[in-house]
């Protein structure tokens, strides 16, 4: 061969590595900055999956945004794990999770149960079912006790402590 023709071969060569390192550049770029900017970085949101290996685990970077939706007038924020592939949301695993009303709502429905409020009355200063609030307490009182079997592992309470709560409770309890 002679020496112009190599050199046109080596520069078509160079020319096709060269575009084939700027489509790689490009696709890196995309997939680190998203199309739209930085991708947020998810480190605070683990995966909810039981069966995926970084099941609970936070900060493994196995968790990326996956878009939002409107969900009960507010916006939700959807997640996947790339380690078991689970698509989820930000009420997976809450006591909100695929309840119709807004999450306001439903706290105030919370809280005036605790301040006496029957559940008839609830349900009529809301304008909802009685059956709702009945469901929502249900899932309330389901969520304290996953709560407590969580959090309240070997406490230690005297007997001096458990009087003097018992004193408490008993100043509110009505008497006949």
């Amino acid at each position: 061969m002679y020496l112009p023709h190599l050199i046109i071969l080596y520069l078509n060569t160079l020319m096709a590595n060269l575009y084939l390192i700027g489509i790689i550049y490009e696709e890196l770029y995309v997939y680190i900055m998203g199309k739209r900017g930085p991708k947020p970085q998810f480190t605070d949101v683990a995966c909810p999956n039981k069966g995926c290996k970084l099941y609970g685990l936070t900060g493994q970077g196995n968790v990326t945004g996956n878009g939002t939706y409107i969900s009960r007038g507010e916006k939700t924020r959807r997640y996947r794990c790339h380690a078991c592939g689970k698509a989820f949301c930000n009420h997976t695993g809450t006591f909100y999770h695929d309840l119709r009303k807004d999450d306001k709502t439903i706290d105030l429905a919370l809280k005036m149960s605790m301040k006496g409020m029957s559940i008839q009355a609830i349900a009529d200063v809301l304008e909802v079912q009685p059956a709702s609030v009945k469901r929502w307490l249900s899932r309330a009182a389901e969520q304290c006790d996953k709560v407590n079997d969580t959090m309240m592992k070997n406490v230690d309470v005297s007997k001096v402590e458990m009087d003097e709560l018992w004193v408490i409770i008993q100043k509110n309890i009505p008497h006949e």
